[in-house]
């Protein structure tokens, strides 16, 4: 099995999918034009051997354009000879040098972090090219390129396209591609017929209709389209516009590359493809464009709904930090307000403490008036501290220090690079010093007065650099109560009160899992037991922990402050399990809290469908929350309820619909 994968993989991942029976379907196809069919599995049975001879067999089966830039080269000789001992020869040397030629291209693009795309391909196609010129004995074998079977069809242009991408500009071959791509999935067809008729009818305003039409390289326009509107960037209908843009530019380069070529009889071949992606790719990803697809899923649909649901249920990208005190706080100023967070210093958070809508008891005349003075200050983040001062005095009230706008101050370097300043410390009260590693939640300072600080209070900010009077980065808190409701990833409004939350290890160690932990419960229906399950904690090559019950999997994840299921594979028991408790915060009071539901445990699948491609149009659509209600040891919502042991590790009961699963305990 592993070998068919391993043959499969590759006639698949050139239209930018993963499923092993689609590739299984396109090797059949390239025999419609035997020479192609068998020079294709020459060229990748080449490469496999060599990478074999070389140890480096996890390394292609990682990546797989080690694999379908060779499978390419293959198809591309199998394309203009027959098959002879002559062109099977040949085929094993190009291929062999693509496959080197793929590894040198990609270290040097790894550090750009671009993909090499089909580009070893292009390059080894242009130097076979030039060569075969020479070779004399190839020109007996050059091939009469009629397929076994073929059909015409209504859009020829279109399906001859997409046959093209595999060297069999076939009606019946492009029509079976298509039904493919539109079967997995329906964003990445719409964007190949969307950026086709975008090239055609920019290039037919240079060039008469029916020449730009029947173009041999019209297929450039389907993979840039591909490329950029679904696979490396997020659907997003403004990627589906720089995808056209893409397009646009390819109809010069195509017709630029295709006169300097025709001087030395050479193809364009996918040269204009690779040179547009890349240079979206290079600049999108050096300017962190927030439509980036960093994680590439099977589907344009999977990167999609990951996407949403890391930034609807997890934050998205934003860098995140926990509140800098413990108990209740007041806003006193938010982003971008009206006194002191202005400019490059926007991104920045005041606290005080109010009681009664005063942040002072008595007259407020002296600094222990103030409910905030002297109050402990813990560390958002884990990290290093850079920088810190504390020898400045508090300020009387009524007084402020304009020189030392920050007071007394630290500033931590996070684990992941940013940089976190609180300021206004009291004088003295720094219990840490340079080089110390702190946590979160850790003690270290008192709020104080000192610096531009009006009365004694709380600021923090996020910023790039770890020196005083850096510029500010945007940032989310990543968890607060107000009101009895619990926050995730959310920024307080001004004036608004909020409590930080408390860990409750008791919660954690329940729902700490270890390898092959095994699980039994009874499963009812109607009250009526019907089965017995196993649910077994297992990892999978990357690390991941997941639930098991059978085939099925159901991805979970445990950080200090959260244990949530953010993946499944599969359906049955598990998909209920994900909806009745998708997030499971580890703190100890009672309290409401939302989460969204990813689309495809919400909708019927033919619904789902329909709101995939409605989907990159309005982000909005799948954002639709859902209360959950945590009390003491039990969690409800409208999908059903979940019960904990007070003693025992994991989950004890559950309730869903007409389905209960009961622990069974040893």
């Amino acid at each position: 099995m592993e070998k068919i994968k391993l043959l499969a993989k590759p006639y698949i991942s050139i239209l930018f999918l993963n499923d092993i029976k689609a590739g299984l379907i396109l090797v059949l196809l390239s025999f419609l034009l035997p020479s192609v069919g068998v020079l294709g599995l020459v060229g990748l049975l080449s490469t496999i051997l060599f990478a074999e001879l070389v140890n480096m067999r996890d390394e292609y089966l990682r990546y797989g354009f080690y694999l379908y830039n060779s499978l390419l080269v293959g198809m591309g000789v199998g394309y203009y000879f027959e098959v002879t001992s002559t062109t099977i020869f040949l085929t094993i040397i190009l291929s062999i040098f693509t496959f080197l030629l793929s590894f040198s291209l990609n270290k040097v693009f790894a550090k750009y972090s671009l993909p090499i795309l089909s580009l070893p391909f292009a390059l080894v196609s242009m130097l076979f090219y030039l060569a075969s010129l020479k070779y004399t004995t190839l020109l007996s074998n050059i091939l009469n390129r009629h397929p076994i079977f073929d059909i015409t069809l209504p859009f020829s242009p279109f399906f001859k396209s997409m046959g093209t991408i595999f060297f069999l500009p076939y009606d019946i071959v492009g029509i079976v591609i298509s039904l493919v791509i539109l079967f997995y999935s329906r964003i990445l067809f719409f964007s190949a017929v969307v950026g086709f008729l975008v090239g055609i009818g920019v290039h037919s305003i240079f060039l008469p209709f029916s020449q730009a039409l029947n173009s041999a390289y019209n297929f450039n326009f389907i993979l840039i389209s591909m490329a950029l509107s679904g696979i490396f960037l997020i659907p997003h209908y403004k990627n589906f516009l720089l995808a056209m843009i893409g397009v646009i530019l390819s109809v010069v380069m195509i017709d630029a590359m295709e006169v300097f070529f025709n001087m030395y009889a050479l193809p364009v071949y996918t040269l204009p493809f690779n040179a547009i992606v890349l240079l979206f790719i290079l600049l999108l990803y050096s300017i962190g464009y927030k439509y980036f697809n960093y994680s590439i899923k099977d589907t344009p649909e999977k990167s999609l709904n990951s996407f949403l649901s890391s930034f609807y249920r997890f934050g998205g990208n934003d860098i995140k930090i926990n509140l800098p005190f413990i108990g209740e706080w007041s806003v006193y100023q938010e982003f971008d307000d009206e006194w002191t967070h202005k400019g490059k210093w926007k991104y920045a958070y005041d606290f005080v403490i109010k009681k009664d809508d005063k942040t002072y008891k008595n007259d407020g005349l002296f600094l222990d008036d103030y409910y905030a003075f002297g109050k402990d200050i813990i560390s958002p983040i884990n990290g290093y501290v850079v920088a810190l001062r504390d020898d400045l005095v508090d300020n009387f009230i009524g007084n402020v220090d304009r020189v030392n706008n920050w007071g007394n101050y630290i500033i931590i370097k996070s684990d992941y690079g940013y940089f976190v300043e609180i300021s206004h410390l009291m004088q003295n009260s720094i219990n840490v010093k340079i080089g110390d590693y702190v946590k979160i939640g850790q003690i270290i300072a008192k709020c104080g007065n000192s610096g531009y600080s009006p009365e004694p209070h709380i600021h923090i900010q996020v910023q790039k650099y770890g020196v005083l009077g850096s510029e500010t980065i945007s940032f989310k808190f990543i968890d607060y109560i107000q009101n009895q409701k619990l926050y995730f990833y959310s920024l307080p409004k001004k004036g608004e009160n909020i409590i930080s939350t408390v860990n409750d290890n008791s919660m954690k160690l329940r729902l700490t899992f270890i390898l092959d932990d095994k699980f039994k419960y009874e499963v009812y229906k109607n009250s009526q037991k019907i089965d017995e399950v196993e649910i077994v904690v297992k990892m999978d090559e990357n690390g991941a922990f997941y639930f098991s019950i059978g085939e099925n999997r159901l991805y979970f994840y445990l950080d200090e402050k959260l244990f949530y299921f953010y993946e499944l594979k599969g359906e049955g028991l598990l998909k209920d399990i994900f909806k009745s408790v998708p997030k499971i915060p580890l703190i100890n009071s009672n309290i409401e809290y939302d989460d969204v539901i990813p689309l495809e445990f919400r909708v019927d699948k033919l619904q789902n469908v329909i709101m995939q491609m409605i989907l990159p149009f309005n982000y909005k659509l799948f954002n639709q929350k859902t209360v959950y209600k945590k009390e003491n040891l039990k969690i409800s919502s409208v999908y059903g309820e979940v019960y904990f042991s007070f003693y025992d590790k994991g989950f004890m009961q559950f309730k869903f619909d007409e389905y209960e699963l009961k622990r069974i305990t040893e």
